[in-house]
Parts: structure tokens; C-alpha cells; sequence
């Protein structure tokens, strides 16, 4: 196999597949229209030739009638008369007689013309007289006979041209149903040879932007979409690269500040005790304030250290558990908060085991838990309900509290976003904690929206699909 010509077709470049696109395509029917043109001037050209001895035969047999009925009144004068001029006109009627009748046999041949040359060959061997007279009597009916059957017969070779151009439309009908045919596969191959590698390309940056990796092994097409392919793939190893050195660079940030951070809340622990002597009350709000500000600082690294692995990790274990103590321990570190708010909370009733992962669920729970107490009302609600259905689980948590402006909507779910509505209490929100739960319910393959935004209430909706593999 000549494996040149197959790499050379493979890396075409995209605008000589295009011309070779073109000009196969409009081969065929190129060929149609040369066909059908040749047809037509054919067909032109035999019609009259037709109509040109349809002509000539039709006057010739109207003459060969007059000629007969000249010779009859010839002989009869001849005989009376016998004037040698007449007899010489008669002999020369006779021989014209005779000629058209040998240029008519070009047309027919029949009975009827071998019994009109024996009755003139007889004639020219006989003088003119009453016998001949009598005989030429039987010329007149032989040449209507001879006209009808002409006219039998260039009515037989119109039926003949009609049905010759009748069958050479329907050929053209099925070389133009063919040909078309044929540009329409081309059309359609031309094009899939185009828009695949286009596909392919668009597929291959979408993963890109969602930070997975290609699976494509071999990628084919014109030489431009080639060349793209192999930048892609510079552009796919870099990303991975700087990946790498961002998880690297994560870890090693993430050991360096938890280390001096837990030195920090330990000092200042120790100094809120007062164990290393009695403190004032402004030495107390400053002791207060650093404690305050270093767990936050500690629960934003965790939550960054969180939403990162979330993102890169795939590794997840789904087990069928009941929901509602997974619903209580997310409670559970956030009752403090709840109950200095005053909020009533409303839990399912009824349990159900579902294929969930125990932590990831946790972490998605605990954040909408979350953003419920700090922007909901004073002495407000927090609602979650629990259905299983056949496909799939349904849990919501809702909270009376402020709308979420329209403003916010687009990027509600954008990590570090933080929206109009202001958090209440001293810890300051880091914009990550629906990112957070989105990732973990998409890692379980299901899915977290916003259900409900009017009337001062505001709701989440996770979905769960049954039997998820990951």
C-alpha cells in the first residue's frame, strides 16, 4: 500500500479539500448537463432530418399519382392523335415515373413497388397503343397505394423518433436521479470530513475548560486542523503542568500556615485564659478579636484546601446510607448559631437509605445549613425536607431570610463571589461555600440549583440520581 498518498490525502489542507470538494461535486452534474445537451441537439438534428424526407417522400409520392394520371392521358392522345411528340413526352413521363420510384424504394419496400416496375418495364418494351392504355389504367391505384403506404410509413418513423426521444428522457431522468445521487454522497462525505475534525476540536477545548483530559488516540484531518490539534496539545501539557504546580504549591502554602496558625490559636487561647496573668477588658476585646479572625483565616484555607480537592478528586464512595443523620450531624456545628438567632428548624420525618458519599454530602449540607443562619432573620425558619423517588432524591433547605437579588443570580454559584446581601455576625464570609456544595453534589453525579427566591424565602434543591457509579 502506498502509504505517502494516504498521509498526503490525510493532511490536506483544509482549502484544497475544499477546491477537490467543489469540483467533484460539480463533476457529475456537469456531466448531466453535457448528456442532456448532447441529447437535445440529437434529437434537434434527427427531427429534421425527419421532417426534411417526410417532405421530400410526401411530395415525390403526390407527384408519382400526378405522373400516373399524365401517362394514362399520354397514351389515350397517342393513340389518336399519333403526333410523335406526344409519344416522346409520353417515353419521357416514363422514365421521370421510373426514377421516382427507384428513389422512393430508399423508403419502402413492398409488393406494391415490384408490381409498378413490372408493369413499367413491360410498358417501355411496348408501343403505344390501345393495350398499353389499359394497362397504364392500373398505374393510378398503384401509386395511391404507394402514397398511403408512404404516409403509413413516415408515420411509423415519427412514432419511432417519439418513442427514441421518450426513452432517452427517461435515461436522463435516471443519469440525473444517479448523478445527483452521487453529489449529494459526495456532499455529505466532504462535509463530514470537514466538520468532524471541527467536532473533535470544539470537544477536545471544552475539556480544556473543564480541566479534563483528552482521550482522543488519533486525530485526523486537513492540515490547518493538524496544526491546531498539535497546539492544543502544547496548550493541554501546559495547563497540566501549571495543575501540578498549583497542588504543589497549595500543599506546600497549606503546611506552611496551618503550622504558625495553630501556634497563634494556641497563644491566644491560652491568653484568653488568663494563664499567664489577668487580662483588662480591652486587652480581652484584642485577645477576642485575634481569636475571632484566626479561625477564620483557619476555616478559608480549609474551605480553599476543600473546594480544591473537590475538583481534582474523582475518587468518591457511594454507599447506601440514611439520610437524616447525615442531615444531623451538618446541624450539629452550626446549633450555636441557630439558636442565638432564634430560627426553628424543620426536619423530614420519614427516612430513607440512599447511594450517597458520606463526607461529600456532609460538606454540601453544611454550607447551605450555613449561609441559612447567618443571612437568614431573626427568629426566622430552616426547612429541610427529604423525598426518594424511582429515578432519584430530592432534599431542600430553605430559610426565611432576604431575596437573593437578580444581580447575584449568574454568578450565585462562582467561587469567592459575594453577593449585595451582607452576612450578619463578626466572621467574614470567603464566597466559596456554594461552590463547595455545588462540586461535592456534582462529584455524587447530581446536581444543586436555586428552588425558591421570593416572599423572604430562599431555597436550595439538591438532586441525587439512583445508582450512580463515579
Amino acid at each position: 500500500m502506498n502509504t505517502s498518498g494516504v498521509s498526503s490525502l490525510r493532511t490536506r489542507s483544509l482549502m484544497q479539500l475544499v477546491v477537490l470538494a467543489f469540483i467533484l461535486v460539480v463533476a457529475p452534474l456537469g456531466i448531466l448537463i453535457y448528456q442532456a445537451t448532447d441529447s437535445m441537439v440529437t434529437l434537434s438534428q434527427q427531427g429534421r432530418e425527419y421532417a426534411r424526407e417526410a417532405l421530400d417522400f410526401l411530395n415525390r409520392s403526390q407527384k408519382l399519382r400526378s405522373l400516373s394520371q399524365d401517362l394514362v392521358r399520354s397514351s389515350k392522345q397517342f393513340v389518336v392523335v399519333k403526333e410523335p411528340e406526344i409519344e416522346q413526352r409520353y417515353r419521357n413521363q416514363l422514365n421521370e415515373y421510373k426514377e421516382l420510384v427507384q428513389l422512393h424504394t430508399f423508403l419502402i419496400e413492398s409488393d406494391n413497388i415490384s408490381e409498378i416496375y413490372s408493369l413499367i418495364n413491360d410498358l417501355e418494351l411496348q408501343p403505344v397503343d390501345s393495350t398499353s392504355s389499359e394497362q397504364l389504367t392500373r398505374l393510378i391505384p398503384l401509386s395511391q397505394n404507394l402514397y398511403e403506404e408512404t404516409r403509413i410509413k413516415l408515420v411509423q418513423r415519427l412514432e419511432s423518433l417519439n418513442a427514441k426521444a421518450e426513452q432517452q428522457q427517461n435515461l436522463l431522468w435516471l443519469q440525473a436521479g444517479l448523478l445527483i445521487t452521487l453529489s449529494t454522497i459526495l456532499i455529505l462525505f466532504f462535509s463530514i470530513r470537514i466538520t468532524q475534525p471541527v467536532k473533535k476540536l470544539m470537544q477536545r477545548i471544552q475539556a480544556l475548560g473543564h480541566g479534563q483530559l483528552d482521550t482522543t488516540e488519533f486525530f485526523q484531518g486537513p492540515k490547518e486542523f493538524l496544526e491546531l490539534n498539535q497546539q492544543l496539545e502544547w496548550l493541554e501539557t501546559h495547563l497540566q503542568m501549571l495543575e501540578q504546580e498549583k497542588q504543589a504549591f497549595l500543599r506546600h502554602m497549606s503546611h506552611e500556615l496551618k503550622t504558625p496558625l495553630t501556634t497563634l490559636r494556641e497563644g491566644t487561647d491560652l491568653l484568653a485564659e488568663e494563664l499567664a496573668g489577668p487580662l483588662t477588658e480591652s486587652q480581652r476585646e484584642i485577645i477576642s478579636l485575634m481569636q475571632q479572625n484566626s479561625i477564620s483565616l483557619q476555616s478559608l484555607i480549609e474551605q480553599l484546601l476543600d473546594y480544591n480537592r473537590l475538583q481534582h478528586s474523582s475518587e468518591h464512595e457511594l454507599q447506601s446510607q440514611p439520610i437524616i443523620p447525615i442531615i444531623n450531624e451538618s446541624l450539629a456545628s452550626h446549633q450555636l448559631l441557630l439558636k442565638q438567632k432564634g430560627i426553628a428548624v424543620t426536619l423530614p420525618q420519614e427516612e430513607c437509605e440512599w447511594s450517597v458519599d458520606i463526607g461529600l454530602l456532609l460538606r454540601a449540607l453544611s454550607n447551605l445549613i450555613s449561609n441559612a443562619a447567618v443571612y437568614g432573620f431573626q427568629r426566622g425558619e430552616l426547612n429541610i425536607s427529604l423525598l426518594a423517588q424511582d429515578s432519584d432524591l430530592t432534599l431542600e433547605v430553605g430559610n426565611t431570610g432576604p431575596e437573593i437579588p437578580e444581580t447575584d443570580l449568574e454568578q450565585l454559584f462562582d467561587p469567592f463571589y459575594q453577593g449585595v446581601n451582607k452576612r450578619q455576625g463578626s466572621v467574614k464570609g470567603s464566597g466559596i461555600g456554594l461552590s463547595i456544595a455545588r462540586e461535592a453534589i456534582k462529584a455524587m453525579g447530581g446536581s444543586l440549583v436555586l428552588h425558591k427566591n421570593n416572599n423572604g424565602y430562599v431555597s436550595f434543591m439538591i438532586t441525587l440520581p439512583k445508582q450512580v457509579s463515579v
